[in-house]
């Protein structure tokens, strides 16, 4: 299945602004965000403390965020729109 990805800020840097990718059917963010830390390295430090999250990631998926789904465990569907930044800090 395909599911296109939007980049913001730092991760920007890193993956590109857009990228549509293959991933696995019944695949959730989580493997979607190793996927992608498996490709881009650096990555990792900016996404995950140790398997968890970083509190700092916002994760959209078809304008909706992750923690009002489930979590990093939400599956994922063909044609969904993830959208990966991070949170503003300051002001």
């Amino acid at each position: 299945m395909k599911v296109k990805i939007k980049a913001f800020a730092t991760f920007r840097n890193i993956i590109g602004k857009e990228r549509l990718l293959d991933i696995k059917e019944g695949s959730g963010v989580k493997e979607l965000l190793e996927g992608l830390c498996s490709s881009y390295g650096e990555l990792r430090n900016l996404v995950f403390d140790d398997s968890e999250l970083k509190d700092d990631v916002n994760i959209l998926i078809n304008g909706k965020n992750i923690q009002t789904l489930n979590g990093i465990q939400t599956k994922l569907e063909d044609g969904d729109e993830v959208a990966l930044f991070s949170a503003a800090i300051g002001g």
